[in-house]
């Protein structure tokens, strides 16, 4: 079991809640267009409270969380901006894979990220030394630092500073949503690199390099929960003071079918298991629950847009922006489609029937006009 006890992590996911509605939520805009003080900023803000290492020991500057509690909090910080929520994810799982000797090196409030090399993607290890690339790496541009997560029979994890030799990290200019997390396309061309974790298994509170894909695909699901609770908030807000033919928008039909459905989908909480001392994750639970999560995310953010009408698609409601959020939790650590294939395994197959109890079927349920929700 984690060393904090309910009340102090209770406080922990107030702490967040508190500062995503009164300093993440009034920047989301600002993070979206790619402001690096904002970034500077709020991280600071994020770091004073501990919440870039809060999965570690309190000996390590962490609160000791256990991954549900972690889980908790960083949906808190995604209702008031996802990309910033991501960083914490990245971070502490970034962290929580080094051995004690690395973390000693990573003063107080750096920045780091956790990326994922998927299987097929072209990195090598020779020698201690990586070659290769990863496009698209979530919150790697102004990391200082990267663990390079290796896809495999046993994957391999490797701690690169952001000042490493043959290190080149391209801004993903492109990229469509969780902005506050900015991606590069990673190059590595003979980067000198260390195990992140040594052949003890690193600290007490270490997750294991196995269990690290699982953690984010958690994380995942829990930051695309974050952003359909701001979506249904915000929706409901506009819909009871928005008039239209005498009426507010809420006693329309249409509106008032979307709006439940959004508290519908907020109501189905996939259940992630994780071991006694709260750190390693059931890898199905975390791939079904991130599917379901994402794909319901869409769908309540696409209705809020609707639900806003014409409006919706203004950047300065916000809520379009909530849209391309939930849009990218579908792609990282990998693709909904691809996730779905990683489900399906035969060796995981007799495991998703019980998933049945935790999560509804295939997400559908039905409102009593019979519209699909």
């Amino acid at each position: 079991m984690t060393g904090t006890t309910i009340a102090e992590r209770i406080e922990i996911q107030a702490m967040a809640s508190e500062l995503a509605h009164r300093e993440l939520a009034p920047r989301a805009a600002a993070l979206d267009a790619g402001g690096q003080d904002v970034l500077t900023e709020c991280w600071r803000l994020l770091a004073e409270l501990g919440l870039d290492r809060v999965l570690l020991d309190e000996r390590q500057g962490g609160a000791g969380l256990g991954v549900a509690d972690l889980l908790a909090t960083i949906e808190e910080l995604a209702v008031g901006d996802g990309g910033i929520a991501m960083c914490v994810l990245l971070c502490n799982a970034a962290l929580a894979t080094l051995a004690d000797e690395h973390l000693a090196d990573v003063p107080a409030g750096a920045r780091w990220a956790l990326v994922p090399a998927a299987s097929g993607t072209e990195v090598t290890l020779s020698n201690g030394q990586l070659d290769g690339g990863v496009a698209c790496a979530l919150g790697a541009y102004g990391a200082d630092g990267l663990v390079i997560l290796l896809d495999g029979p046993e994957p391999a994890a490797w701690a690169v500073g952001a000042g490493a030799a043959g290190l080149t990290l391209e801004r993903d200019r492109p990229q469509m949503g969780l902005r506050a997390a900015p991606a590069a396309s990673v190059e590595l061309a003979g980067v000198s690199c260390a195990p992140a974790r040594d052949g003890s298994g690193g600290s007490a509170t270490a997750v294991n390099v196995a269990s690290a894909p699982a953690l984010l695909r958690a994380g995942t699901a829990a930051i695309a929960r974050g952003i359909s609770r701001r979506a249904y908030e915000t929706a409901l807000e506009y819909a009871h003071a928005r008039k239209q033919g005498g009426v507010t928008i809420i006693e329309h039909d249409a509106v008032s079918d979307m709006l439940s459905a959004m508290a519908v989908r907020l109501a189905l909480r996939p259940e992630i298991a994780s071991d006694p001392a709260g750190l390693a994750i059931d890898e199905v639970q975390a791939l079904a629950a991130k599917i379901a999560t994402t794909d319901a995310a869409v769908a309540s953010t696409t209705d809020a847009v609707q639900v806003f009408g014409g409006t919706g698609y203004m950047v300065e409601t916000g809520i379009e922006k909530l849209m391309r959020d939930a849009k990218y939790c579908q792609l990282f650590p990998e693709p909904n489609w691809v996730a779905h294939d990683e489900l399906m395994r035969p060796e995981r197959t007799s495991r998703v029937a019980p998933l049945t109890r935790t999560i509804a079927g295939n997400g559908e349920v039905r409102a009593p006009r019979g519209r699909v929700l």
